[in-house]
């Protein structure tokens, strides 16, 4: 029987499972969307339950419909929604709802710990900024208007880590995940004691930080129950899916960069070492590659900035598309060829919910600027496109500053499509733009660690070798250098320039 791996692909808005052969291949493939809710508008909740629920149903599909033995499933892995964090009781029943990465109630509670801890502390032992975005104010939250859920919690878990329990029983993180915690000593890869004494946080509610890939556990009886699966099937620290779609597009050594392109770009560089940042503007945290690290940038208004098109200005695209049978993005990314490189002057900047890396300006907002009666919406959607490639330049401009060359950019998510825009990220970038085969990255990387932790591959990067597919590269454009030479500087030019403002 060929051996197979499955990986469990939890996302912010549901959970996909896929079940891999050791080159790659995809057998089996199921998705199933799950409800957040939301008590406040920018509150963000989701029922812990529902991860496992629509985990067992998608394993179920895909077995059925492939006809799959669970003899053949050899392992199991889980990547996951990063920062996401739920309260469970002894009994590992959850306490509350989950609160949601997307969650901003914890402003309040971030001010806290500047208070406690200063920044720069903070940074130098986490390699992250103090945000709403990440785990720890979270959990601060609970216990300042939750005291008794708080007490009650017997740990605090991710979503890797909630599943990872829900299928052996044991109460494990991986080291990508904990250190999206604002909790986690991304050297000694551990729990800092000093932030957990300074914040007042017991390590005793923390799960058991191990390395991604390594084996934690079995299959028990009642997963394997409501799975289909096969008991006693090993279960394998996975990792979070930024960290996953890294490794699931190759990137295992220095001068790699992945970029996965969806509502937001992620760019994550592989490190060999921490790479602090001086000016904070890009983050730190562990790879799922085994003493590795990646350096982050998170871009927040990339494709959804094209979303925004699409949904306000695309009735034409969306008309076009729905004639010939195909997504409206196509079309959209199609008409931007009938602009030329430079969008004959008009510049985009993608800043609809403020600016991510390398800014870090919640007050900054989206702009068109240099437009003229000449212009149509090609030279719209040719300008979104150019500036979204212009936003990640300035990230990967930091990066090469702290000393991580780029040999070539690796991307993946729903831009990926479309060889039009990673063509203009090439010419942008100068640097060459690899896609892979599998546009599902993440589960991709999940299953590299599956297959190494039960040892079929004897390590990580040459488990990437054998399973991520690449396809030809996207060469920079000799005839493009100069137009977006001049580009990149007005993009810049014009964002320093209305910085200040707070509209």
């Amino acid at each position: 029987m060929t051996e197979l791996v499955l990986a469990i692909d939890a996302g912010t808005t549901g959970v996909r499972s896929m079940f891999f052969d050791k080159s790659g291949n995809v057998v089996a493939r199921a998705y199933s969307e799950f409800e957040s809710v939301y008590p406040h508008p920018s509150w963000v909740e989701q029922r812990a339950e529902s991860w496992w629920d629509k985990s067992c149903e998608t394993i179920q599909h895909g077995i059925k419909e492939e006809n799959i033995n669970p003899e053949q499933v050899v392992a199991i892995s889980v990547t996951n929604q990063r920062e996401t964090v739920v309260p469970i009781d002894k009994d590992g029943v959850p306490l509350r709802n989950a609160i949601v990465w997307q969650d901003r109630r914890t402003v309040k509670q971030c001010q806290w710990i500047e208070e406690k801890t200063p920044p720069a502390q903070i940074y130098s032992i986490t390699g992250l900024t103090i945000d709403p975005y990440f785990t720890a104010p979270k959990i601060l939250w609970i216990r300042e208007n939750e005291k008794a859920i708080y007490d009650k919690a017997d740990k605090f878990l991710l979503v890797h880590d909630f599943l990872i329990y829900r299928l052996s029983g044991e109460l494990v993180t991986d080291y990508s995940n904990a250190s999206r915690t604002l909790l986690f000593d991304i050297r000694e890869c551990k729990w800092s004691d000093s932030i957990l004494n300074s914040l007042g946080i017991s390590e005793e509610k923390l799960p058991v930080p191990v390395q991604s890939g390594t084996s934690v556990g079995e299959l028990n009886d009642r997963a394997a129950r409501e799975t289909g699966l096969k008991q006693g099937t090993p279960v394998i620290a996975g990792g979070g899916d930024q960290q996953c779609a890294a490794l699931g597009v190759g990137v295992v050594r220095e001068g790699l960069i992945k970029s996965t392109t969806g509502t937001g770009t992620f760019l994550l560089a592989h490190s060999n070492n921490v790479k602090m940042d001086p000016a904070r503007r890009v983050l730190c945290s562990r790879h799922v590659v085994p003493n590795a690290y990646v350096v982050e940038a998170s871009m927040f208004t990339t494709g959804s900035a094209l979303k925004w098109y699409r949904d306000n200005l695309g009735s034409e695209e969306i008309s076009i598309a729905d004639e010939r049978g195909v997504d409206p993005y196509d079309i959209i990314t199609e008409a931007a060829e009938r602009s030329p490189p430079g969008a004959e002057g008009v510049i985009h900047i993608p800043h609809f919910v403020g600016a991510g890396a390398p800014n870090w300006n919640p007050h900054a907002r989206g702009i068109f600027a240099g437009l003229a009666l000449g212009h149509s919406r090609h030279n719209l959607i040719r300008a979104i496109l150019e500036g979204v490639s212009y936003e990640i330049r300035t990230n990967i401009e930091v990066m090469r500053e702290l000393g991580l060359p780029s040999n070539e950019v690796r991307v993946s998510g729903g831009a990926s499509r479309s060889e039009t825009w990673m063509q203009i990220q090439a010419d942008i970038l100068r640097t060459p733009v690899i896609r892979t085969r599998m546009e599902e990255a993440s589960a991709v990387g999940a299953a590299i660690l599956a297959f190494k932790g039960v040892n079929i591959y004897k390590s990580i990067p040459k488990a990437a070798e054998e399973m991520v597919k690449t396809l030809n590269p996207l060469e920079p454009r000799t005839e493009t250098l100069e137009v977006y030479k001049k580009g990149y500087d007005t993009f810049k030019a014009l964002y320093d320039a209305i910085s200040d403002i707070q509209w």
